[in-house]
């Protein structure tokens, strides 16, 4: 045997002997797979494997830094309130199943690199510090989770929490602050829905150099965004601020435009003269120190919505919506209306509602009337998110027959 091929085999041997060494669970997978992939290893909760844990917080106390702990939602609702001090991924089957119920905090993060996507967070809270994230620490990433139907609660709270993001979180119907940010700085907090919650949309403090883009904050008790003491500096664009008492308060003087494009404010009233989408004039923020130079006159989108809008007659009338896209739909409104026609029942010819949540290729039914009385030709219009659909059609007593398309 040549002497170079006894120290290359020398060599591999001992690099095994380190790897047994410094990570035994390495070098199982390597014998058992036939390969390495690294340490990480991931860690189920629920399901039906063997050795999978029946808590989460059992399975993150057994995690190691890197790790992954994928959490079924077949054993959801999940009630629990989590500690993480270790930065793993923390995964759930479905955003909208894998649900965490009860508890002051759903999760809390206390040290750095941690992601949780695919929860969600239900009647948790009953105190104005309680949270359905509350985090301290930086590099952590907090999304794709549904916060909803909670008691009072804010929906994540960064304390002394910097350069974490925020992003896809559907957060509505809570009884405090959407999102809360406090003595912190370089967040991003982008492409969130934050709708109906009893506090503030958007609540900064001592808030430096944050990002706030594509967010659509709607329905808010107080303001859509508040910008309190000392919060300056941040960047704040392609926003939509929708139904809100007044939708933003600004004191101490920050950004709200990138210098090309501004945020959608549903009162402001200029005009868009050349009908770039931009307005004329711009939007002063209340509190007197800052203005968006270019509104939008019309909501940001960042795609739209793929709501595919279904009217069905017959014995009565149903009215359906489904998501024929590849992307969750969080939150849209619809509203619908009968005209024309002598119509007895009902006597009610509009209505309106919204949909929280509609997962890729799934559908809702929208409205059902199961007696449509009258006589006469009537058009049935559907307004969901920003589609629209009618269908007219001949009433006869209880049957509405559709004209052929």
């Amino acid at each position: 045997m040549k002497p170079g091929v006894m120290i290359r085999l020398e060599g591999y041997f001992v690099f095994l002997l380190l790897l047994i060494n410094v990570c035994p669970s390495c070098f199982a997978h390597l014998t058992e797979q036939g390969g390495s992939t690294g340490c990480a290893q991931t860690l189920f909760v629920g399901g039906s494997g063997p050795g999978n844990y029946t808590k989460i917080q059992e399975a993150i106390n057994n995690a190691s830094q890197g790790d992954t702990v994928y959490v079924f939602d077949d054993s959801a609702p999940y009630y629990e309130s989590l500690k993480i001090n270790v930065s793993i991924q923390l995964v759930g089957e479905n955003r909208n199943t894998t649900s965490i119920e009860g508890g002051n905090h759903a999760i809390s993060i206390y040290v750095d690199d941690v992601t949780v996507r695919g929860f969600r967070i239900s009647n948790v809270g009953d105190f104005w510090n309680c949270c359905a994230f509350y985090v301290t620490s930086q590099g952590n990433n907090i999304s794709n989770n549904n916060i909803i139907n909670n008691f009072r609660m804010n929906g994540v709270f960064l304390d002394g929490a910097s350069y974490n993001t925020i992003s896809g979180n559907l957060i509505e119907n809570n009884r405090y602050h959407g999102i809360r940010l406090e003595y912190t700085s370089h967040n991003v907090i982008i492409n969130n829905v934050i709708v109906n919650n009893r506090g503030y949309g958007i609540y900064l403090y001592e808030a430096t150099d944050n990002i706030l883009m594509g967010n659509t904050v709607q329905q808010s008790f107080f303001d859509g965004l508040m910008l309190g003491n000392n919060s300056e500096d941040n960047l704040i664009y392609q926003n939509n601020f929708i139904g809100n008492p007044a939708n933003a308060y600004d004191a101490s003087g920050n950004s709200w435009d990138n210098g090309s494009v501004g945020n959608y404010w549903d009162d402001y009233n200029g005009s868009d003269g050349d009908g770039d989408g931009i307005g004329d004039s711009p939007y002063i923020i209340p509190g007197g120190a800052s203005q968006d130079r270019f509104p939008l006159v019309v909501p940001y989108e960042r795609h739209p919505d793929m709501i595919d809008i279904i009217i069905t007659g017959g014995i009565g009338l149903t009215i359906s919506a489904s998501n024929s896209g590849t992307e969750d739909i969080l939150h849209f409104d619809w509203e619908s209306s009968i005209n024309g026609g002598l119509l007895l029942v009902p006597s009610q010819r509009s209505s309106q509602g919204s949909v929280m949540f509609l997962g890729a290729g799934q559908d809702v039914v929208l409205q059902t009337y199961r007696v449509l009385f009258g006589v006469g030709i009537i058009e049935v219009t559907v307004k969901a998110g920003s589609r629209s659909e009618s269908l007219k059609g001949v009433l006869f007593l209880l049957l509405f027959l559709p004209f052929p398309s």
